[in-house]
């Protein structure tokens, strides 16, 4: 073929029936095909032996060095290099194998550590509501408590009220009932159910009858009082008369019992000052009942508590007792006798009045 330009014959071209049927042109072509067969054949058998010893290695991870030759070695060169180039391709996607799975581990603790975070945020939460919570059901039930509690205070405060204004009516007509008087007497100053108020100074002055029902009154007055004030008191006393008369008949003179008398009015005595310090009357600190005795005496002592009066005593360091009182009482009774005369009483009209009198009334 010739150049267009130049018209210099390059590259020769034949047609295919001159190729067929020119022997010279068809040898020549033949025998060069049947040499690039066979350099195929052994550039491909060469290249499988390249990839088949690169693939061993790579399996073997390069023990086969050691167990080869130097001469195998250097006759596998092409194929040592294949196996490095494929090894470092399998360590390349190992790396990056392991890179994308470190990433995703990396993702999952983030995401793991996010949900922890989450989690505490919303256990917090739940603690600080359920605080909350509590705290407003506390506040509810306190100020549901305080509410009770002010209503039944009010409550009590109107129970009590009743109560203080019941006690003190059945107090007073417990008063009218006994026709508790303070008279014009130095000696019989109060009367109680029109019999004078027997004390420990004028105790023998009277009657031993009229001495007998002015304790007895005082007694049943004071057990009054203290079941309207439902109050225990310390001794429950009963009738007085065992305790004064030993022998008692029509037509004889009763013979008195001075032990007994001083036990009861002993007592009593107890019994007044308890009562009057339940009243808030007397202190509750130790006091002197001697000179308490001898200021009010057993009479005054009764009628401050009917009339509610309060009453100055002397605090001492300790407390009485009932040998104490028993003692205090005796002693005043035998100062009693000593300044009375049984052989004569005379009576507030000024008769003579016997022991066995009962008609001894005071207006």
């Amino acid at each position: 073929m010739n150049c267009p330009i130049c018209h210099n014959s390059g590259r020769p071209i034949y047609c295919s029936h001159c190729m067929n049927t020119s022997p010279n042109l068809l040898v020549r072509l033949r025998i060069d095909l049947f040499l690039l067969r066979d350099m195929n054949s052994k550039l491909k058998n060469q290249v499988e032996r390249i990839l088949e010893y690169g693939l061993k290695r790579v399996e073997q991870q390069g023990r086969s060095e050691s167990r080869k030759s130097p001469s195998e070695q250097s006759k596998n060169s092409e194929g040592g290099v294949l196996g490095k180039r494929l090894l470092k391709l399998d360590l390349l996607r190992l790396r990056k194998k392991n890179n994308r799975l470190r990433y995703r581990i990396s993702q999952e603790q983030s995401r793991i550590t996010d949900k922890k975070r989450t989690k505490e945020q919303i256990q917090e939460q739940l603690q600080l509501s359920s605080g909350q919570k509590a705290r407003q059901d506390n506040n509810e039930a306190f100020s549901e408590y305080e509410s009770i509690i002010e209503e039944t205070k009010l409550q009590i405060a109107q129970v009590q009220k009743i109560v203080t204004g019941m006690q003190t009516l059945k107090l007073k007509n417990l008063i009218e009932w006994f026709v508790v008087r303070k008279r014009d007497s130095y000696e019989f100053p109060y009367s109680l159910a029109f019999q004078p108020l027997v004390s420990l100074k004028n105790f023998y002055k009277l009657p031993t009858i009229v001495a007998w029902n002015s304790i007895s009154k005082m007694s049943q007055y004071i057990v009054l009082v203290a079941k309207i004030l439902q109050f225990a008191l310390p001794f429950k006393l009963g009738d007085p008369s065992p305790n004064f008369l030993v022998d008692f008949d029509d037509h004889e003179e009763p013979t008195i019992n001075d032990n007994g008398i001083a036990e009861y009015i002993a007592k009593l005595v107890i019994n007044l000052l308890q009562l009057s310090r339940h009243l808030n009357l007397l202190s509750q600190e130790p006091l002197d009942l001697v000179w308490l005795l001898d200021q009010y005496d057993l009479d005054t002592l009764f009628y401050n508590l009917i009339s509610n009066q309060i009453m100055k005593a002397r605090p001492i360091s300790h407390h009485w007792t009932y040998d104490r009182v028993l003692a205090i009482v005796s002693e005043a009774l035998q100062l009693s006798i000593y300044a009375s005369s049984p052989a004569s009483r005379p009576t507030l009209s000024g008769t003579m009045a016997n022991n066995t009198d009962k008609w001894y009334l005071v207006g």
